[in-house]
């Protein structure tokens, strides 16, 4: 009988079978789901407990701040076994954490509850992102774990919301609760580093490529805040109007997913990058300045593509660079980080220096983020090349690349493993 992570369990979980897509999807929808759906979340608590957006504000950022430490700080656990253990401690607290947010009699147990919420899912978002390293094919494996984080995501926002209506305003809690309670089903699968490995923790990620990774975060989840400002001050949109702009380019973000995987696919990784990125750079200036409401939609749309593709290759990049799956939590901890307090941020530089300052800002930070990544990624080969036979490099202790020795098949499963890459 093989054991958690022997060769024999874990070649077709590195496969990426049902089993393992499913347990990706709730990793990675679960650990980040306070993240994006906090707008629903916030509405409903902020409502009913009479809070001002800055006291709502706060209790958000209590439960995004949470995530985005422990996830940081479990970075180097979840690199080696035992994720699906972390995974379900994780799920579990969160289950507790906003059952008590459901019910939570008082502003200071609905803290304390939120506090406790982002530190399980700190730990189910480190297990479930740092198991995309253990797949064969990490480009394979991002581009269909956040194609379905991001349709269960925009679910949720939608249930969470219709809870809140029908049951008060802390209603959509209890939404993430039973969530969590299934997910502690749904992780049994995550896939672990097979052989030896298993024991073995990841190297030491890169400050410089963690630096740049948050300050992705603060970029693109700090401007997307402020989006509707943007539409209803600069390009005279309505209100209405503004959130249905938001609505399409939320649901054309989807098209992102393939591109990051196609881009860097046909153009390689490097080239991929810096294509998508000054795509992104360029629609997202055009959100922050443009007067047209026609724009200011096209620009939207546009930049929200892009930057889910970016975010599918950060994703990959940090996989292939590091197969222990440490770097890649680290940079899903950096991401949240970043987003947690991004609108800060974003909103004190729109203060200062107005929308076109804050363009120029961006842009530089942009670039700040860019050169980083595709240096990294110029040492990860492509994934129509090593990457489809299964060939991974890691991160040395002075961020030195060096080529990882391929992970071989279980007996018997090349016939499986063939079927799964074509």
């Amino acid at each position: 009988m093989a054991t958690a992570g022997s060769p024999k369990r874990a070649a077709p979980v590195g496969g990426l079978g049902a089993a393992a897509l499913v347990a990706l999807a709730c990793g990675t929808t679960l650990g980040n789901v306070g993240g994006n759906v906090m707008p629903a979340l916030l509405a409903g608590f902020g409502e009913r407990f009479g809070l001002t957006d800055t006291a709502a504000g706060m209790v958000a950022a209590a439960q995004l701040l949470a995530t985005a430490v422990v996830t940081l700080l479990l970075s180097a656990r979840a690199s080696r076994s035992g994720r699906v253990q972390l995974a379900q401690v994780g799920l579990l607290l969160a289950t507790i954490g906003f059952v008590a947010a459901w019910l939570s009699p008082s502003v200071g147990v609905l803290v304390s509850a939120n506090i406790l919420a982002g530190v399980g899912l700190g730990a189910v978002f480190a297990a479930g992102t740092a198991a995309l390293g253990s797949t064969a094919d990490v480009d394979r494996a991002t581009f269909r774990t956040v194609l379905v984080a991001t349709l269960a995501t925009a679910v949720l926002i939608l249930a969470v919301s219709y809870a809140n209506e029908l049951g008060g305003g802390t209603a959509g809690f209890a939404v993430l609760a039973a969530c969590c309670a299934l997910g502690l089903w749904g992780v049994r699968g995550l896939p672990e580093r097979p052989g030896d490995d298993a024991t073995q923790t990841g190297p030491r990620p890169s400050l410089l490529f963690l630096g740049a990774v948050l300050a992705f975060g603060v970029v693109e989840q700090g401007t997307w805040s402020y989006a509707a400002v943007f539409g209803m001050r600069h390009a005279e949109l309505s209100d209405g109007a503004a959130s249905l702009t938001l609505s399409v380019a939320a649901l054309a973000a989807l098209i992102g997913v393939p591109l990051g995987t196609l881009a860097s696919l046909r153009l390689g990784r490097v080239t991929g990058l810096v294509a998508v990125a000054a795509v992104e750079f360029a629609a997202r200036t055009l959100v922050v300045v443009t007067e047209s409401g026609t724009v200011f939609a096209i620009a939207t749309s546009l930049w929200q593509v892009c930057y889910l593709a970016l975010l599918v290759q950060i994703l990959a990049l940090a996989a292939g660079l590091d197969r222990s799956g440490r770097l890649v939590a680290a940079t899903a901890g950096a991401v949240a980080l970043g987003t947690g307090i991004g609108p800060a941020v974003i909103g004190a530089t729109l203060d200062v220096v107005g929308p076109w300052g804050l363009a120029a800002a961006l842009l530089g930070l942009g670039v700040f983020v860019l050169v980083p990544l595709a240096r990294l990624a110029a040492r990860v080969p492509s994934p129509n090349r090593s990457e489809s036979r299964g060939e991974a490099v890691e991160v040395g202790p002075a961020d030195t690349v060096q080529p990882a020795p391929p992970v071989p098949p279980a007996p018997g499963d090349t016939t499986a493993s063939a079927a799964e890459r074509a």
